[in-house]
C-alpha cells in the first residue's frame, strides 16, 4: 500500500510532466491571442514527433547535427494588422541556453512552413557570467541578423535576431528549445506594432482645423494615369498610397523576411525603372524621377522567387522631406502596387 506522501509526490511529478508535454509538438502548439507575457513553468522532452525539426540550417554545426528540438515548446499566432514583431524569452534558470526557430506557415499547418528566423547561438552554462549568447534571447530592434549558427565564436555573435516585418493574415509558428537542462521553463514577452487577434488598434486622435478659402491658381492639368491592370501577365493590385513633394524621389529596397534568393524588378506605371535586383537584408538605394502627372503607380514584380514564394519586399520612399515605408508582395498571380501622389 502506497503512503500518502508518496502518492502526492507521484501526482505532482505526473502533473508537471503532462504540462511540459502539452505543447511539445507542432500540432499541439499553444495559440497566442495577444502580446501579454506568457509563462511556461516547465519544459521537458520533445513530444511524440521527434523528427519535425531535423536538419535545421543554423543547428547543423551543433552536437545535435541539425536537430533543433530539445526540451521543446511550440507556440503559434496569426497577425491581424501588419507591423513589426519582436519578443524576449527569459529563461527561469538564468544560465540556461535557450534556442529558437521562427517559421511562417504558408497554409496555417505544420506541413508547409518556411524558416524566417533561426537562433542556435549558445555557450556552456558555466560561462553565463560573461557570455553574450546565454540568458535572455529573442528578436529585438537594432539587430540585423536573421540567423545565428550554433556556438558563440564570431565577434558579432549574440543571442538576438532582427524583428519580423509581419503582414496581415500571416501565420507564424515558434519553436523554443532549452538545450541546457530538462525542467526549467521561461517567460516570453511579445512586442512591436503588429497586432494579434485579441488586440485592438488604438484610435488616432482627430485634429480639427479651420477651413481656409483657397486662392485660385492657374495650373496646367494633366489627367491622372489609370493604374496598370497587369504586368507580365500578372494582375496588379493597388494597396497603399503615399504623397511626395516634387518629382525626384529616392527608394530603398530590401527583403522583409529572410534573404533567400528573391529577385525583383520595379515598374513605374507600365515602365520598368529597376531591372532584376537581388533582394538583400541590407537596403539598396535608387533615385527615380517622376514624369508629368499627379498620380503614378510603383509596382514590385517577381522575377525569381528564390527558395519560397511569394517575394516580400520592404520599400522606403523618400522625397527629401519625409520617409514612408510599405510592404509590397509579388506572387505568381498578382503583384502589389503603391499609388504615389505628387503634391
Amino acid at each position: 500500500m502506497l503512503r500518502l506522501p508518496l502518492l502526492i509526490s507521484i501526482h505532482f511529478v505526473l502533473k508537471i510532466n503532462l504540462f511540459s508535454q502539452a505543447h511539445a509538438d507542432c500540432v499541439t502548439a499553444m495559440d497566442l491571442c495577444d502580446k501579454n507575457r506568457l509563462s511556461i513553468n516547465s519544459a521537458g522532452g520533445e513530444g511524440t514527433n521527434r523528427s519535425e525539426a531535423d536538419f535545421i540550417a543554423c543547428f547543423m554545426s551543433s552536437e545535435n547535427k541539425g536537430q533543433a528540438e530539445e526540451n521543446s515548446t511550440w507556440l503559434k499566432f496569426e497577425v491581424v494588422e501588419s507591423g513589426t514583431l519582436s519578443f524576449t524569452i527569459t529563461p527561469h534558470k538564468t544560465d540556461d541556453d535557450i534556442d529558437f526557430v521562427v517559421y511562417r506557415s504558408l497554409d496555417g499547418s505544420c506541413k508547409n512552413m518556411k524558416i524566417v528566423r533561426c537562433n542556435a547561438a549558445g555557450d556552456p552554462s558555466d560561462w553565463a557570467s560573461h557570455s553574450k549568447c546565454l540568458g535572455k534571447t529573442g528578436l529585438r530592434s537594432g539587430e540585423a541578423d536573421s540567423s545565428e549558427d550554433a556556438g558563440c565564436t564570431d565577434t558579432d555573435d549574440n543571442a538576438w535576431l532582427a524583428p519580423l516585418n509581419a503582414l496581415k493574415g500571416e501565420k507564424y509558428i515558434l519553436l523554443i528549445s532549452n538545450v541546457s537542462s530538462r525542467g526549467p521553463g521561461f517567460d516570453i514577452d511579445l512586442g512591436g506594432t503588429a497586432l494579434l487577434p485579441c488586440e485592438k488598434k488604438k484610435p488616432i486622435a482627430a485634429t480639427i482645423t479651420k477651413p481656409t478659402k483657397p486662392k485660385p491658381v492657374a495650373v496646367a492639368v494633366v489627367p491622372p494615369k489609370p493604374a496598370p491592370k497587369s504586368i507580365g501577365g500578372r494582375k496588379v493590385e493597388v494597396g497603399d498610397e503615399v504623397k511626395v513633394k516634387g518629382r525626384k524621389i529616392k527608394i530603398k529596397l530590401w527583403d522583409s523576411q529572410v534573404q533567400d534568393g528573391d529577385i525583383i524588378s520595379v515598374y513605374l506605371d507600365d515602365k520598368k525603372v529597376i531591372d532584376h535586383i537581388y533582394l538583400l537584408l541590407k537596403p539598396q538605394e535608387f533615385e527615380i524621377e517622376l514624369p508629368d502627372g499627379k498620380e503614378h503607380y510603383l509596382t514590385v514584380f517577381a522575377d525569381d522567387f528564390g527558395k519560397a514564394e511569394p517575394n516580400t519586399a520592404m520599400v522606403l520612399i523618400s522625397d527629401g522631406v519625409r520617409e514612408q515605408t510599405i510592404d509590397l508582395v509579388a506572387g505568381r498571380s498578382k503583384q502589389e502596387s503603391v499609388k504615389i501622389i505628387s503634391e
